[in-house]
């Protein structure tokens, strides 16, 4: 939306703001906004088209996890007819504009608050299943491999779905945000972090969170700052497991997540011609290849190293 039409629906909403602010875009449809009321107060707005979803979910979540003590934005007012929904600015400081390789203790804060999540009592929370799960999965093949890069089936990602499903489903299961990564952690003044962009809640598989903030779409961690979080994650979670077990619970999160998103974001692209996220291609790509194990996939990783990732790289070249 333009910034006039972004007034003109808050002034509908009752909240006749000064000025409006385009935050973000997110691959779900929703735009946020922030409403200045005055020199000195400023809200958020989210809009979605009505006719491509609703707020109930994130409303729904939000009221639990203020009433499990999980830091998220408080809902002021929702208007489900027009799509909007008013929340609390929590300002402009989320964690991917941090390196975390240089604040441990943050990283440690936020597998901490990953754990509150996924132990929170949040009833009527739908369960992944493997359907899903297998379908997300093959648009890599379907959206990112074929249409995207104009590649030839690797045949290799099938064989590959299917021990994903056999080892997710030999993991916990929990309460998963299911875009648990920087981009949607704020941190205020107080070096405390809060939890945004939940409506996609619903109990999965514990690694494909764990991966959203340990596999990092955008910088590497180290080994050591790794295997530190992993630690503390153990010992706030208090499961009866070692950094190894973890370790291979967030490897198969990681696979199907980055499978998942190779495909979103591609999908976005041909279909809505949306740039936003494509540069972040190489670097969910690199992931998924490190996560591959060198004994079952190292086929699969040459291929995927050697063919499709320079064909990624020309065609972003050629943007």
């Amino acid at each position: 939306m333009k910034k006039e039409e972004v007034l003109e629906l808050a002034k509908k909403n009752g909240f006749d703001a000064i000025k409006a602010d385009v935050l973000k875009l997110e691959a779900s449809g929703r735009e946020y906004y922030r409403l200045h009321i005055d020199n000195h107060k400023s809200i958020v707005m989210c809009y979605l088209n009505p006719y491509k979803g609703d707020h109930k979910k994130f409303i729904h979540v939000a009221n639990f996890f203020r009433n499990s003590n999980i830091n998220c934005p408080e809902i002021i007012l929702v208007e489900q007819k027009t799509g909007v929904v008013i929340q609390q600015d929590l300002g402009d400081d989320s964690l991917i504009d941090i390196n975390l390789n240089d604040n441990p203790e943050l990283l440690k804060k936020s597998v901490k608050l990953l754990s509150q999540i996924q132990t929170a009592h949040i009833p009527q929370i739908n369960k992944l299943d493997d359907e899903s799960l297998a379908m997300q999965m093959e648009t890599m093949q379907s959206v990112f491999v074929e249409k995207y890069l104009s590649l030839k089936k690797i045949e290799e990602l099938k064989i590959l779905q299917s021990q994903v499903l056999l080892r997710l489903s030999e993991q916990p299961w929990m309460n998963c945000h299911f875009d648990f990564e920087r981009r949607n952690l704020m941190l205020d003044s107080n070096q405390e972090i809060s939890v945004i962009d939940f409506q996609d809640l619903c109990i999965g598989p514990v690694g494909i969170d764990l991966a959203g903030i340990l596999v990092d779409h955008y910088i590497p961690y180290s080994n050591d700052l790794s295997s530190s979080a992993i630690e503390h994650y153990i010992k706030c979670i208090q499961l009866d497991v070692g950094v190894e077990d973890v370790f291979e619970w967030l490897r198969w999160g990681g696979i199907q997540r980055n499978m998942r998103i190779l495909g979103t974001l591609s999908n976005l692209y041909i279909q809505d011609n949306r740039t936003f996220r494509l540069k972040d291609l190489p670097r969910i790509l690199e992931n998924l290849i490190t996560l591959l194990p060198n004994d079952e996939f190292m086929s699969l990783k040459e291929n995927l190293s050697s063919i499709v990732m320079p064909k990624l790289l020309l065609e972003l070249k050629a943007l």
